[in-house]
């Protein structure tokens, strides 16, 4: 676990708790990789078991999940560039520099929270369906 030391500038205190969001959303995206890949093959082994559509609709279901991975890999892609670009903040040497960093962690954090959010909703709908399909 990194520390903050008490000596430590704005800067690097800002790159700091920008690393580490950073870090935090990359593991999320992951996990929500690795989930839509399960999701989907859980209900592609129940339409082989069951052979019909029958009250659920899986297509929304499958169209859903190929629209979680396909914004997750936008911010997985918009992550990897940004993070590249963050070590350009060292180069700051004026506050209107470093606040463009800061801009810019600002507004890639309301889109990759809106992004889980949104992820976390389709989420309890599958999940509604899962429950419908298997009883529970």
């Amino acid at each position: 676990m990194t520390t903050i030391k008490i000596n430590q500038t704005n800067e690097e205190l800002h790159k700091f708790f920008m690393n580490s969001d950073i870090k935090r959303w990359k593991e999320e995206i992951e996990i929500i990789n690795v989930e839509m890949i399960f999701y989907k093959n859980l209900l592609n082994a129940h339409l082989k078991e069951h052979a019909s559509w029958g009250e659920i609709n899986y297509e929304s279901l499958f169209q859903g999940i190929a629209d979680v991975q396909y914004y997750n890999e936008r911010f997985q892609k918009g992550l990897l560039d940004f993070n590249n670009r963050l070590s350009g903040m060292a180069e700051c040497d004026d506050l209107q520099c470093e606040n463009h960093f800061l801009n810019d962690h600002t507004n890639i954090k309301k889109s990759i929270e809106s992004h889980f959010s949104t992820y976390k909703a389709f989420k309890k709908t599958l999940f509604s369906y899962l429950k419908i399909r298997y009883n529970y």
